[in-house]
């Protein structure tokens, strides 16, 4: 795809030309107008790989939804606007790793490839501080149905610290995605466990800021839940920065850092 590089900006369509912004993105991209309309695109022999390509991104869209839905606890606040476009990527990597099946209705075999997700990141410019990953051991049950963090006398230092936020808590969060396989009787993508896009965290207490905390935080699906093969664990593992408001009250201030700590 083109991009202008020059100074002159404009948008709309110039002759075969049209250009076009995409939000927080400074470059003007173009391409050239026309090109095969929908009827084409849906009916035409020519069109067959397109259409099996457009299956298989709209299954990654089922993946991605999944997966943004079990960290919904966490964003937007901790992602930045690249995130989805990162997550789809990879969802897609993932996608074409399944070498048994047909082109077009390729599954997502997740459970076969957590270690990719371990690379994910949240925010490309907040990523976790050395500090808290340094202080911070994690263990988990062979049922992978509760996670525990140790956090051993984390300080944020003065450079971790936003603005004049007061007060800060670390936070372990788990959530599930499924593998996905595609339906022929319901001709779309569907996840192969009813626990996809579970999720299940836990807060440290308020600690005021430049005093070292050291505890364990156990975050725990609810009691019965009972993991598959098909089931893949995500732990989160980050700071959320506040201020005080009246006596009691906490007033979110600063997002922080947060880390996909682990998947398995």
């Amino acid at each position: 795809m083109a991009y202008q590089t020059g100074v002159i900006e404009y948008r709309g369509s110039f002759k075969s030309i049209r250009h076009w912004k995409n939000r927080k993105d400074p470059k003007i991209y173009a391409g050239e107008k026309g090109g095969a309309n929908r009827d084409l695109i849906r009916n035409n022999r020519a069109f067959a790989r397109t259409r099996e390509n457009m299956l298989e991104f709209k299954g990654c869209g089922v993946v991605v939804k999944a997966i943004r839905l079990g960290l919904q606890h966490l964003l937007p606040k901790n992602a930045d606007t690249r995130f989805t476009g990162r997550l789809e990527k990879m969802i897609k990597m993932i996608n074409v790793k399944d070498g048994e099946g047909i082109h077009g209705k390729r599954a997502f075999p997740i459970s076969e490839n957590r270690s990719m997700l371990k690379s994910l990141n949240l925010h490309e410019k907040r990523k976790i501080d050395f500090e808290l990953k340094s202080s911070i051991t994690h263990q988990h049950p062979d049922s992978r149905t509760e996670a525990t963090i140790t956090v051993n006398r984390f300080n944020p230092g003065p450079l971790l610290v936003p603005g004049n936020a007061q007060y800060y808590r670390v936070v372990n969060h788990l959530s599930i995605v499924s593998d996905h396989a595609y339906s022929e009787r319901k001709r779309r993508y569907e996840a192969q466990s009813p626990l996809n896009a579970s999720n299940a965290f836990v807060y440290s207490d308020y600690t005021a800021v430049n005093t070292p905390l050291s505890i364990a935080l156990t975050a725990a699906f609810p009691e019965g839940t009972v993991l598959t093969e098909m089931d893949t664990v995500l732990q989160c593992v980050g700071i959320e920065y506040y201020i005080r408001s009246g006596e009691d009250g906490y007033v979110p201030f600063s997002a922080g850092t947060m880390l996909l700590y682990d998947v398995f």
